[in-house]
């Protein structure tokens, strides 16, 4: 089935492609829902899937949602072409995170906190300057 295809079915041609697709029977969903939920299987099915990776950073929100716990950012591998961004006293300052470090201003750096340093000529913690830490809170 092509997507172009999805416009077209009926509702209950709908609901019998989506019980195909997930083994189960459709949701009680509107028909523009239903062709979502099926296009994002057809996509699926031609590119993959989530990452592993992906995956298990949905399950840890899921299970943080349930606990009720919030504002603690989850661990997370920076990948290479990320970019990290933080407005400093009014100037936008942008980090791309690379296989081996850092790129900022043109130039390579080892860690974040040199970089941090760097902009704001004091001791920061890189993580915590761009947001990818929180503050020990003390007891």
């Amino acid at each position: 089935m092509s997507p172009g295809r999805l416009t077209e079915l009926p509702p209950g041609d709908l609901k019998a492609e989506w019980a195909r697709r997930y083994g189960a029977p459709a949701p009680n969903l509107s028909p523009d829902l239903l062709r979502l939920g099926i296009g994002h299987k057809l996509q699926e099915a031609k590119l993959g899937g989530i990452s592993r990776g992906t995956r298990t950073l949905l399950r840890q929100v899921a299970v943080r949602a349930g606990e009720g716990e919030k504002g603690k950012p989850l661990p997370r591998k920076l990948t290479p072409g990320t970019r990290l961004v933080r407005d400093w006293r009014g100037v936008g300052h942008t980090v791309i995170v690379l296989e081996d470090g850092f790129e900022y201003d043109g130039k390579h750096w080892n860690s974040l906190t040199a970089i941090a340093r760097a902009i704001t000529g004091t001791p920061w913690n890189g993580p915590l300057f761009f947001g990818l830490a929180e503050r020990k809170k003390k007891a």
